[in-house]
């Protein structure tokens, strides 16, 4: 597994899926409420999944013992996307809560992304 994951394919491809991502979270989190689709799951579910995946495929493209910049670049993400509903007038706001759920998530996935690479 570990070749796996350190190979330049696998890494190529895990930037390209991060790209896509931080494309699609950004969509999500920036357009007004009633245009995205609602899910019948908690909001901070939503949120603690979409930052649990995007921390993995960011920790998968850093590549081994980077798991940390993963954490800490989805986690000023998180924070970004919040500020911007904020400050954006799609009718959305940050929430306190939301910025948590997405670090939860982030920390969870980087917990993951170590676990997978021991085996």
């Amino acid at each position: 597994m570990r070749a796996l994951l350190s190979h330049k394919l696998t890494r190529a491809l895990a930037v390209i899926a991060t790209i896509i991502l931080i494309i699609v979270i950004a969509h999500l989190s920036l357009s007004p409420a009633a245009d995205v689709p609602a899910p019948q799951v908690s909001d901070k579910v939503k949120h603690f999944a979409a930052y649990f995946v995007l921390v993995g495929t960011l920790a998968t493209a850093f590549g081994p013992k980077r798991g940390i910049y993963a954490l800490i670049v989805a986690i000023l993400y998180g924070l970004a996307m919040e500020v911007a509903q904020d400050m954006g007038d799609a009718g959305r706001e940050g929430s306190i809560a939301d910025a948590l759920a997405n670090t939860a998530g982030a920390a969870c996935g980087v917990l993951a992304a170590k676990l997978l690479r021991r085996n």
